[in-house]
């Protein structure tokens, strides 16, 4: 426990640690789906998920490659970056459906085409021809998620994720 205070464990690690915990938790379809469905159409946060997976993504990558292989965290940020990984390899055929979908421009990044990218109702969500692979994705990811928050808080010595909920 408190893998922060140890010699061993180095600054960038440490740095790596928390912005993996501010990401997961700032991605909040991700990190959060089971709390957020109870709130949308359970198949809006699939599209979230989606849309936000790069990003996370990209997180666990920096994160699973500064961590020191002896590290019992590294363990669960490469499991949960599998699952991510899931996600993530999904997510060019959602942004192609959202496009072709609300007529957008494949090139566009302006506010309004990422929102109609990451906001899209359950029933249109429903209807992209890998929604149930998405589903199934989101969940494992979901679950990989969730342990690697716990791991974060134990080697942070500190949970983020659960002074954010409180707050």
């Amino acid at each position: 426990m408190f893998d922060w205070l140890s010699r061993r464990s180095t600054r960038r690690e440490r740095e790596l640690a928390w912005r993996a915990q501010l990401r997961i938790r700032a991605c909040a379809p991700v990190a959060t789906a089971a709390s957020a469905a109870r709130q949308l159409d359970p198949d809006v946060v699939v599209g979230q998920a989606l849309y936000d997976s790069a990003r996370v993504h990209e997180t666990l990558m920096d994160l699973w490659a500064g961590l020191d292989a002896r590290r019992p965290v590294k363990t669960t940020a490469e499991n949960a970056l599998a699952a991510m990984s899931t996600l993530y390899v999904l997510r060019p055929s959602w942004i192609a459906y959202c496009d072709e979908r609300f007529n957008l421009d494949p090139d566009a990044t302006d506010e309004h085409s990422e929102l109609c990218r990451q906001l899209v109702a359950g029933a249109i969500v429903r209807a992209w021809h890998h929604f149930d692979q998405g589903r199934a994705a989101l969940g494992s990811a979901t679950e990989r998620l969730l342990e690697l928050q716990a791991a974060l808080a134990d080697f942070c010595g500190y949970d983020l994720a659960a002074r954010l909920r409180s707050a």
